[in-house]
């Protein structure tokens, strides 16, 4: 009898370390825990998948319409929608419909389209044409061929998106170029005021403006961002210049800091640096991505979060300061459409647009905990989309490359 025990005791010492770990590992599901070489962590938010919600359903459209040619950028001022297409088109935002469509209030018709996204700014709409022509509108127009105020030429290329301040509007094609606001000549071809050289071709995106500085970014293989004065003249040269070592979405900015995505990171640059600086901070989101932007679109910034659509349908979510030389995001969600365009934030709620054509609506306020972590709406389009959706009182706006256009209630 002894020896059986004794065998059986031996077996037991033999097994002890494996039943022990198989006990942890099913303690460690029901917690929701994860054993990684012996240690336990608890998972982050970005480690856990979301848990699942009931179904609520597509968004019912308010109104439609169609414009000539694809819908390449969306603005919202004053009750108005400006809609850059092959022309500049705008319509009400609640607009009356009949049957089922919207009626445009007026057109400004340009013959080099498709137009950038519009900006508005001081009773005008600015835009960007693809072959060298900023476009100054006036907001209120009367009639089907609503004629320019001002055009400038911007260079060669397409031109980007406006940015605007009170005294200048700026663009890029294959420089920087700044434009008075209140330009005008009698053959209507407004000069630059002052012109920059950016080092490789710039980014796609609208050039950003803060603490004084405009700054634009490289879309070269060397990449990296670049900070002129806002006012500038001949021979005008960066206060510096930041340092991504590849290709570079174009800027956002905030509280004193410059936000771009290069080589799958978010990288933050002091508005305050001097001479040649490398960034204060970065936070990696797509492994392995060396030679990858990671994101199509720029960043955005949003209060206390710096959001970012990466190229793989994920929404991820970071704190706008950082201690650490690398730091983590604060969130991810996974939205299943790619690319993203850069989202559009309102309080707690950020609309995201996919290039695919879905249009996701996310709760930034749920935990990882709750129930609320995906996104509460999707609604898929018709046709994929060239610009992100914009968010109106009483409804989102959002148009396709085919041209149409609707206004949805969530």
């Amino acid at each position: 009898m002894c020896a059986v025990f004794g065998h059986l005791r031996a077996t037991y010492d033999r097994h002890r370390q494996t039943t022990k770990r198989v006990a942890l590992a099913l303690l460690a599901t029901a917690l929701g825990l994860l054993v990684v070489g012996g240690a336990i962590r608890m998972l982050r938010a970005a480690d856990q998948e979301p848990r699942p919600t009931a179904a609520t359903g597509s968004p019912s459209a308010e109104w439609r319409a169609t414009i000539t040619g694809p819908v390449s950028g969306l603005a919202i001022d004053g009750g108005q929608l400006f809609v850059a297409g092959d022309q500049l088109t705008a319509f009400p935002v609640s607009c009356p419909v009949d049957a089922d469509r919207c009626a445009p209030s007026w057109r400004g018709v340009v013959p080099d389209g498709p137009l950038s996204v519009p900006t508005v700014r001081d009773e005008r709409v600015f835009v960007g044409s693809s072959e060298g022509q900023l476009y100054a509108f006036p907001s209120t127009c009367d009639g089907e061929g609503c004629s320019p105020e001002w055009v400038g030429v911007a260079g060669d290329g397409t031109v980007s998106q406006p940015a605007a301040n009170f005294d200048l509007v700026y663009v890029t094609s294959d420089e920087l170029y700044a434009f008075p606001v209140g330009c005008a000549s009698e053959d209507l071809a407004c000069p630059a005021a002052w012109s920059a050289d950016v080092p490789g071709r710039p980014a796609s995106g609208p050039p950003a403006l803060g603490g004084g500085l405009v700054i634009v970014a490289s879309s070269s293989t060397r990449g990296g961002v670049a900070a002129y004065p806002a006012v500038c003249g001949e021979d005008c040269r960066p206060v510096w210049t930041g340092r991504t070592d590849g290709p570079a979405t174009s800027v956002a900015i905030g509280d004193g800091v410059a936000y771009a995505v290069a080589r799958g990171q978010l990288m933050a640059f002091s508005l305050s640096c001097t001479g040649r600086c490398d960034p204060e901070w970065r936070a990696p989101f797509v492994p392995g991505a060396p030679f990858a932007t990671g994101a199509t679109s720029p960043p955005a910034v949003a209060g206390d979060r710096v959001l970012v659509g990466d190229d793989r349908g994920r929404l991820w979510v970071f704190a706008p300061t950082c201690d650490d030389p690398r730091c983590e995001p604060i969130g991810v969600y996974d939205l299943t459409s790619a690319p993203l365009f850069t989202p559009v934030v309102e309080g707690n709620r950020a609309v995201v647009t996919s290039q695919a054509g879905t249009i996701f609506r996310v709760n930034l306020a749920c935990s990882a905990e709750g129930v609320g972590c995906r996104p509460t709406r999707a609604r898929s389009l018709a046709d994929p989309a060239l610009a992100p959706a914009v968010i109106a009182p009483d409804a989102t706006l959002a148009g396709t490359g085919h041209g149409s256009l609707e206004a949805f209630a969530w």
